[in-house]
C-alpha cells in the first residue's frame, strides 16, 4: 500500500489529508470524544509538526557546497520572487482581499509564492544538475510560508511594515536556523535528522485535513482547476527566462519549479494562525485550491521537463554535426 501511495505526488502528505478530511467531515466531533494526547498529535499538532520539519529541513543545508550552485541557481530564485510578488500586487490592487472567481488573495499569494522542491530535485536529477539537492533546502524555504505572510503583513497592516506581526515569522526561522548550524557543525546531525522530512509528512497532512471541510474542497474544485491554469501561465516566464537568459539548462531549471509545494498547502493555516482578522475566513478554500494546483502541477512539470530535455539535446547533437 504504501508503494502504492508514494506514486502518487505528494501521496505521504496528501493521501493522509484526504483521510482526515472526510473522517472529520463526517465525524466533525470525534476527536473531542478522546481528547488528550490524540487531539494534540491528530488535531492541534500542526505548528508542532512544521516546527520539527523546518528544523530537519535546516540540518540539510550545507554552507560550504551551496556558494558554487548559487551561481546557477539564484538567478532563478531572484526571477521567481520578483515575478511572483508583482503578480500578487497587481492582484492586490486589481481584486482586494476577496479576489474573484473564486480565487482570493491569500490563495493567490500561497499559490504564487510556492515551488515543489522534491519535484525540483526530480527533474534535476534526471535531466540537469546532479549536485541540486546541495541547494533543496534553498528552495525548500520557498515552499514555505515566509515570503507570503511578509508580503500579506505588508498589504494588509494598516501601519505599513510597523504593523507586521514578526513572532510567527521569527518562530519559523528559530528552528530552521538551529538546524542549519548543527547540520554543519557535524553532518551527521543531517544524517540523523534529514529522515525526518518524509516521515513528518503524513502526520502534517492528517492534520491540516481536519481543518478542511468536504463540501467546500469539492466546491472549490473548479476554482483550484483554474487556479492551476492561471499559475501555470503566469509562471511560464521561468521557462522562458532558463532558456533565452540563463541559458543553462533549455527550460528545464525553469520547468523544476514550475510547481506548487505540498508543503504550501499548510500555509494558509499558518498565515491565517498569524492575520486572523484578514484571512481567516478563507483558510479552508485556500487550502482545497492549493492542494488542487500542488497535485496538477507536480504531474504537469516533470512531463514539460522530459520534453523539453528532449528538444535540448535534439539542438545540442543538430549544433555538433553542422
Amino acid at each position: 500500500m504504501l508503494k502504492r501511495i508514494a506514486k502518487i505526488p505528494a501521496g505521504t502528505f496528501l493521501v493522509p489529508m484526504i483521510i482526515s478530511m472526510l473522517l472529520i467531515s463526517f465525524f466533525p466531533g470525534m476527536y473531542d470524544v478522546f481528547g488528550g494526547t490524540t487531539q494534540a498529535a491528530f488535531q492541534n499538532g500542526t505548528s508542532v509538526v512544521i516546527g520539527f520539519l523546518v528544523f530537519a529541513a535546516g540540518t540539510t543545508l550545507d554552507f560550504k557546497k551551496i556558494g558554487p550552485l548559487l551561481k546557477r541557481h539564484l538567478p532563478m530564485v531572484i526571477f521567481k520572487l520578483i515575478l511572483s510578488t508583482l503578480y500578487i500586487l497587481v492582484f492586490y490592487w486589481l481584486f482586494g482581499i476577496e479576489g474573484i472567481w473564486g480565487i482570493n488573495l491569500l490563495t493567490f499569494a500561497c499559490v504564487m509564492y510556492s515551488l515543489n522542491p522534491a519535484v525540483a530535485l526530480a527533474i534535476h536529477s534526471e535531466y540537469g544538475d546532479q549536485q541540486f539537492g546541495a541547494v533543496y533546502g534553498i528552495y525548500g524555504i520557498l515552499g514555505m510560508s515566509f515570503t507570503p505572510l511578509i508580503l500579506l503583513s505588508l498589504l494588509t497592516a494598516s501601519g505599513g511594515g510597523a504593523g507586521i506581526d514578526w513572532d510567527p515569522i521569527i518562530s519559523i526561522f528559530i528552528p530552521l536556523i538551529i538546524g542549519a548550524l548543527l547540520g554543519n557543525i557535524d553532518p551527521d546531525f543531517a544524517d540523523f535528522f534529514s529522515p525526518l522530512i518524509g516521515k513528518l509528512l503524513p502526520f502534517l497532512g492528517w492534520n491540516l485535513g481536519v481543518g478542511m471541510n468536504l463540501m467546500d474542497a469539492i466546491s472549490s474544485g473548479l476554482s483550484g482547476l483554474l487556479m492551476a491554469v492561471i499559475f501555470m501561465a503566469l509562471m511560464f516566464p521561468l521557462i522562458l527566462f532558463d532558456k533565452y537568459v540563463t541559458k543553462v539548462n533549455g527550460g528545464v531549471d525553469g520547468v523544476a519549479i514550475w510547481n506548487v509545494a505540498g508543503m504550501s498547502v499548510a500555509n494558509p493555516a499558518i498565515i491565517g494562525a498569524a492575520l486572523p482578522a484578514v484571512f481567516s475566513t478563507q483558510v479552508t478554500s485556500a487550502t482545497a485550491i492549493v492542494m488542487m494546483v500542488c497535485i496538477i502541477t507536480s504531474l504537469a512539470s516533470p512531463a514539460l521537463a522530459q520534453k523539453l530535455s528532449k528538444e535540448s539535446e535534439s539542438e545540442r547533437l543538430e549544433r555538433e554535426l553542422s
